[in-house]
């Protein structure tokens, strides 16, 4: 199957997905950076669970549906509604809590853009 854009903004997402996925599930101190400290072993497995798993779950999905032209639509509705869903939780939050830290707002802005691509792109997409 030939490389087009579907197919190289699924790839990336893919990528994306698996890098966090690994990052996560093998150093899931990593968040304490954000302020969240896991100090229970519950808390260790949820992130590993939560934030490894299920990104690699998806990552694996996208992986598999760049190479069936007819996933595509699917694989890039299913980034833009995860990726939108981290925006919408994440300035829901903001809103709640009356303020949001510079990389809050760094991340929100990286999932809008991410959104509206992938958006743009399941549109764009012929059946």
């Amino acid at each position: 199957m030939a490389w087009n854009r579907d197919r190289i903004l699924i790839v990336l997402s893919a990528f994306i997905f698996v890098f966090f996925g690994v990052w996560l599930f093998t150093v899931p101190t990593a968040l304490e950076a954000i302020g969240i400290k896991l100090t229970t072993p519950e808390a260790f497995i949820d992130v590993r669970a939560t934030y490894g798993g299920l990104e690699l779950g998806l990552a694996a999905f996208l992986l598999i549906a760049q190479g069936r032209k007819e996933w595509h639509r699917a694989a890039m509705l299913l980034s833009a509604l995860c990726v939108g869903g981290f925006g919408v939780g994440r300035i829901l939050g903001i809103l709640i809590e009356g303020q949001g830290t510079d990389l809050m707002w760094f991340f929100f802005v990286i999932e809008v853009i991410w959104t509206a691509v992938m958006l743009w792109a399941y549109r764009a997409a012929s059946d």
